[in-house]
């Protein structure tokens, strides 16, 4: 509480103990506080108690006003001028004060009209003033609404409420769902156990899986007669959507060999989160192996069976497929070195393979050549003796080259014989 707020609760005090006759002769009821719009107006609900010496006042038209709590000081002095009085927010009472209602309209508010107000009715010879205020705040945005959002199943109908303050009657703001979600929405304004008013807007649908953890927001719009453009508020909520288990199914990357760590993994899609309980069906029988989302084990022959996975939440069940498991004879690392070992012999005999037709082919080639050297040097020797048996007969004395010799020199034929 501020200095000034104290002085003039001080003086509110000062004067009702000035006339403390009067101040068992007015009760009034009014909310603590109200809050409202720029430019706007804001009703105020209000119903009092009088005396019953005091009821003949209600008949003959009291005053009723609104004093400000800031300006306390002024009221009933010659200070309190024109300019002071402007500064009030313009003022009417709508209630039958007859009927004891003194419920009342402020209009063309601004930000500079929060404060304090204190009731007061005033008649000839009687005037009183409530020492109880109601806190007026006057803002220049709207409140932000209020949602409310009950348990959404998937399939079954419900109803999703926006709530905002209408503290301006005649001037309601206006309420809507975005998106609307392919629902119906009514709007409708109801009464408040404090007698202000408000404004919902109830979207009735059915949701569905693909509502699951959309963006709703719920806007209130406030048109007010001014250049700028309507007030928005807004509140945005994200939709959860409760479903039983659906695509449920087993996760497993790599062959299962003998002796390797295995983890199996069961996925579903479930809200609320599903429970997860694993089964394995071998020889016709059928095991349960536990609750748990995962399960492990280092592999062995009594691995080998159908695992089945179980997803169950609070509105059903849902069986993965089976998955075969078969666990290999040997372990991954004795395949790899048994593969190694039967690709290194592969190679070593393609290389000896290789170097056997190679020595073949050689050998075949070296044969054929030295074939055709014994046959070039037969046709020679021939030729050689030849040529001797004809030149016998002039018994002439011959030297006789070797004709490889010859050939290997490219001598003549006329050298091969020549006389001694």
């Amino acid at each position: 509480m501020t200095l000034r707020m104290f002085a003039a609760d001080l003086l509110v005090f000062s004067s009702i103990i000035s006339a403390a006759w009067c101040q068992s002769a007015l009760k009034v009821s009014i909310p603590k506080s109200l809050n409202t719009t720029s430019g706007s107006c804001l009703l105020i609900p209000c119903l009092f108690n009088i005396s019953k010496e005091r009821e003949n006042i209600l008949e003959s038209s009291p005053e009723v006003t609104w004093r400000r709590g800031s300006l306390w000081s002024l009221y009933d002095t010659d200070g309190f001028t024109i300019d002071q009085r402007q500064k009030e927010p313009v003022m009417e009472v709508v209630g039958d004060l007859r009927n004891k209602n003194c419920t009342s309209v402020m209009r063309n508010l601004t930000s500079l009209h929060s404060d304090r107000y204190f009731f007061r009715i005033q008649a000839k010879n009687f005037q009183v003033t409530e020492t109880k205020a109601v806190q007026i705040s006057v803002s220049d945005s709207l409140a932000e609404p209020d949602v409310t959002v009950p348990v959404l199943r998937e399939g079954e109908e419900v109803n999703l409420t926006c709530t905002v303050p209408a503290p301006c009657p005649s001037h309601p703001p206006n309420v809507i769902w975005d998106p609307a979600l392919g629902g119906n929405v009514t709007q409708r304004t109801q009464m408040n156990a404090d007698g202000t008013q408000s404004v919902s807007a109830i979207l009735n649908f059915i949701p569905l899986l693909h509502h699951h953890e959309l963006k709703v927001n719920c806007v209130s719009i406030q048109n007010l007669h001014r250049e700028d453009r309507p007030l928005l508020s807004h509140k945005m909520v994200i939709l959860s959507v409760e479903y039983p288990p659906k695509d449920t199914w087993i996760s497993l990357t790599d062959l299962v060999w003998l002796g390797d760590n295995v983890t199996l993994t069961c996925q579903s899609k479930a809200n609320p989160p599903a429970v997860h309980r694993w089964f394995m069906k071998r020889a016709g029988l059928e095991e349960e192996l536990g609750i748990s989302h995962v399960i492990s084990f280092t592999a062995s022959h009594d691995n080998t069976g159908e695992y089945i996975c179980e997803a169950q939440n609070l509105y059903g069940a849902m069986n993965s497929t089976n998955l075969q498991i078969n666990v290999l004879g040997i372990s991954f690392t004795a395949f790899l070195s048994i593969l190694a070992a039967l690709s290194l012999l592969m190679f070593a005999l393609l290389a000896m393979t290789i170097v056997m037709i190679y020595r073949r082919c050689k050998e075949a080639i070296m044969s054929e050549t030295n074939q055709d050297q014994n046959i070039y040097a037969n046709m020679s020797a021939s030729a050689v003796k030849n040529k001797q048996l004809q030149s016998k007969p002039n018994d002439e004395k011959t030297c006789t080259i070797n004709p490889v010799y010859a050939l290997k020199h490219d001598l003549p034929d006329e050298t091969i014989y020549a006389n001694c």
